[in-house]
């Protein structure tokens, strides 16, 4: 009877175990998605379009020599005569210009596609320089902006008539550039300073501000100037460095053509110049002193090409 129930325990025993067995666990799925978040749909970085620049104005003052083709306009730059393609607008309003007019103008550069040294002047604005004290404005329409009243004195006047900047046409080692110069005022004068250099008023000095030993100094003349006298006083200041010589008009830079005056002398190590430079507006004497140096043709080029712009006050 032990051996019945024994066995009857076994089988039980037996039966549950496999019963179990046959139970599996449900396997779980872990969702590692963050909760709120849609897995169907994948954020996309913004990307910001690209910013053109704009292109640079520049400015600059000649005379309209006249349309070379319906797309193209010649303006002389101190003596030399420079081509503009027309911007919007600005063919109607050139052909009420003639040949000859002063005018003053605003441009901009484009490079032209393979000659990375070449660029065409796009102009975008145009207007006769009477304009300044009170003529008719001409510019394109796509350009048009309101001008500020001058209310200032004869001296601010007169600076109106002359633009911030302007652009020069010189010679840099040896290859022709065109390089936009600032107004600045001295003593009496205004004149057209290059980034090299900086105008120092209470010493009327423009010099180059790598190496102040550069410079011009300029010294404003009464109108009843002796030309023969200041000869005598120039050369007297010279002396001192060496033999003073007289250059005639071919030997004087070619663009320092308003010079009526022109005594150098040259050292070891330096070069001194008394200038007189006259135009309309007056006269002034330069002295100039060009130390032997790496900076020297460079900074002639430069100087010259402001003396030239001299102007005196109103």
């Amino acid at each position: 009877m032990k051996k019945r129930n024994t066995f009857s325990i076994i089988l039980l025993t037996v039966a549950a175990m496999l019963a179990l067995s046959a139970c599996g666990t449900k396997p779980q799925t872990h969702n590692t998605a963050p909760q709120g978040a849609d897995q169907s749909q994948t954020q996309q970085p913004q990307v910001k379009p690209d910013t053109v620049a704009e292109p640079e104005v520049k400015q600059g003052t000649g005379i309209y020599n006249g349309a070379a083709d319906p797309h193209t306009v010649e303006i002389e730059i101190n003596g030399e005569a420079q081509s503009f393609q027309l911007g919007e607008g600005l063919d109607t309003v050139v052909a009420g210009l003639e040949e000859g007019d002063a005018v003053s103008f605003e441009y901009s550069e484009k490079a032209v596609e393979g000659d990375p040294t070449a660029k065409q002047l796009i102009l975008t604005k145009i207007q006769k320089t009477e304009a300044a004290t009170g003529g008719k404005e001409i510019e394109g329409s796509s350009q048009a902006a309101g001008g500020d009243k001058d209310t200032g004195g004869s001296s601010q006047a007169a600076d109106r008539e002359r633009s911030k900047t302007q652009a020069f046409e010189l010679t840099l080692e040896g290859k022709k550039e065109t390089q936009t110069a600032t107004l600045a005022q001295g003593e009496g004068y205004s004149l057209y300073v290059f980034d090299p250099m900086s105008l120092f008023p209470d010493q009327n000095r423009v010099a180059l501000a790598v190496d102040d030993n550069y410079y011009a100094e300029i010294t404003k003349l009464p109108s009843d100037f002796n030309l023969d006298e200041l000869q005598k006083d120039g050369e007297k200041a010279l002396a001192p460095i060496g033999k003073v010589q007289k250059l005639d008009q071919t030997a004087v830079p070619q663009a320092l053509t308003s010079s009526r005056l022109f005594l150098q002398v040259s050292g070891s190590k330096i070069t001194q110049q008394y200038i007189v430079v006259e135009n309309t507006t007056g006269a002034f004497i330069v002295k100039v002193n060009i130390p032997q140096g790496e900076p020297a043709e460079g900074f002639e080029s430069f100087i010259y090409t402001s003396l030239e712009s001299l102007q005196a006050n109103k």
